[in-house]
């Protein structure tokens, strides 16, 4: 089946074909028994490679426990595709971290979550949405790459409801199942820290499963602190409008952008049509930071994956990211990171 899916933000009507979460399952198990590889397997995870006729896929599944579950996907999406699908009955709490790419997803008719919405690389999200029909939609010509954490609610009991933001105190105790999505914000430099331990995890067997199992754990508390501050924030005696908040993250995308050159306060606000006190006061609900600590992390952490990936030198990534002296950068670098930028070059 063939159909169209118009995007909110651009006047583009992308053509698609349509399957259920079921039949692309089931291609993408059959390709993988033909053409793909196992990379390689324990007793608690595997790692499969698959290339079909939407996309170059590298799966990563690890199962802790039946109620504690990770899975890190990488894929190159060469086709676009909407997949129709039908979330389970019984609730899950998802967390999701992208790396890269983005995912718009279209859910009509389910109250308290947004028709369309859109996922996207730098933000974590967390949500539980049983028994719903969705489409998901994957546009070609992109890099997905993100991590998702399946934990049954009862996992959160152990930290007591007292302590969990409101929407995750509903989930625990609502009959009939409680539905919401929660987008985080950006993720912090933290987080953006343990997915990259996660993902070149230097430990095997016995300790390699603690070890991510513990990560895991970490990026959930992570994700619970960062939405408790964003409720403190919004309760504050100044909070901000939803759509407000929207004119933020357009302004850190701007500031993402154009780190090596940012926009001053007074032009951001202009740009993005807030008023400079409430841009400073909505960084600071947020991402927890000023305008300028936001440029100032940002800028380290876009220098830091230059120096990991490789290809370039640190005066180069220093430049790269708006540094004009390079004493000053790794002066920052290690007080960042607590370690000397030459080091990842090593």
């Amino acid at each position: 089946m063939y159909s169209h899916w118009s995007q909110s933000h651009t006047s583009e009507r992308c053509y698609m074909e349509i399957m259920t979460r079921t039949a692309y399952n089931q291609q993408w198990l059959n390709t993988l028994d033909s053409h793909g590889s196992i990379v390689f397997h324990s007793d608690f995870d595997v790692m499969a490679s698959c290339s079909h006729r939407f996309s170059k896929d590298q799966v990563w599944g690890i199962q802790f426990s039946p109620i504690f579950c990770l899975e890190a996907s990488d894929s190159y999406y060469h086709r676009d595709l909407c997949v129709r699908n039908t979330h389970d009955a019984q609730p899950q709490l998802v967390a999701k971290f992208y790396l890269s790419g983005e995912h718009h997803v279209h859910s009509p008719n389910i109250p308290n979550i947004p028709t369309e919405y859109c996922e996207r690389a730098g933000y974590s999200y967390l949500f539980s949405l049983p028994e719903i029909e969705e489409k998901e939609i994957y546009l070609a010509n992109q890099r997905l790459h993100l991590l998702r954490i399946y934990v049954d609610p009862c996992w959160l009991q152990k930290l007591g409801a007292s302590v969990l933001p409101l929407h995750l105190q509903m989930l625990l105790n609502a009959d009939p199942p409680y539905r919401f999505h929660q987008c985080l914000g950006k993720m912090t430099p933290t987080m953006h820290a343990i997915l990259q331990q996660i993902l070149n995890c230097p430990y095997k067997q016995g300790m390699r499963r603690l070890y991510l199992e513990s990560k895991a754990q970490e990026l959930l508390v992570l994700q619970l602190e960062q939405w408790l501050a964003l409720e403190q924030g919004n309760s504050a005696s100044t909070p901000l409008k939803a759509a407000d908040l929207d004119y933020v993250h357009l302004a850190a995308d701007i500031l993402d952008r154009e780190l090596s050159h940012p926009p001053s306060i007074a032009v951001l606000a202009r740009r993005v049509g807030l008023n400079e006190y409430k841009l400073k006061v909505g960084f600071r609900q947020v991402f927890g930071q000023t305008v300028f600590g936001y440029v100032k992390v940002q800028r380290l952490e876009r220098a830091k994956q230059l120096l990991l990936i490789g290809g370039s030198t640190v005066t180069q990534a220093a430049a790269s990211v708006g540094y004009v002296s390079q004493g000053h950068f790794a002066a920052a670098f290690r007080q960042q990171f607590g370690v000397n930028p030459r080091t990842l070059r090593q």
